[in-house]
């Protein structure tokens, strides 16, 4: 089962970097479903130090192709064949020993380096819905469903 979008965004809004990447190489697993390995330069910094610039990138992406056989789960795959024409890939890393991992899976293939991110999360978009009181309207229309179903119970127990 894939993953309420909320969680998507969050993973996304808690990396440390949001970058994109120019592609060097990228290694595909001999098998699909499986890891590629990105192998670039930070071209583009979204989030995180601007010093970053040109700094060296290795990451992983997960890769599937048409007709495998995966099992439902929060993967956000990419398919092999478009991931080897990007030349540029924007995405959310995290540090992770001496380098950086993918921290959201959420990524964006491009053909060129853009000026502003072409993947934007905002606060709002992380939240996780369960976690919020029902606003004034839904409240008020709850509420009045509530109550209207009570009188009926009592009606119905009243003459029954």
């Amino acid at each position: 089962m894939a993953l309420p979008p909320h969680e998507y965004a969050r993973s996304a809004l808690n990396a440390e970097l949001h970058v994109q990447v120019a592609v060097d190489r990228i290694e595909l697993p001999p098998v699909t479903p499986g890891e590629a390995v990105v192998t670039g330069r930070i071209t583009r910094v979204f989030r995180g130090t601007p010093s970053l610039l040109t700094t060296p990138v290795s990451f992983t992406l997960e890769v599937c192709q048409e007709g495998d056989d995966v099992d439902p789960g929060g993967t956000l795959w990419t398919d092999p064949a478009r991931l080897k024409g990007a030349s540029v890939i924007e995405v959310f890393l995290a540090r992770h020993g001496e380098g950086f991992r993918n921290a959201s899976y959420d990524t964006s293939l491009l053909t060129a380096p853009t000026d502003s991110p072409t993947i934007v999360y905002t606060e709002e978009m992380g939240e996780d819905p369960d976690d919020h009181p029902v606003d004034g309207p839904r409240r008020l229309l709850l509420f009045g469903v509530a109550t209207v179903i009570g009188l009926a119970v009592l009606g119905w127990m009243l003459v029954g």
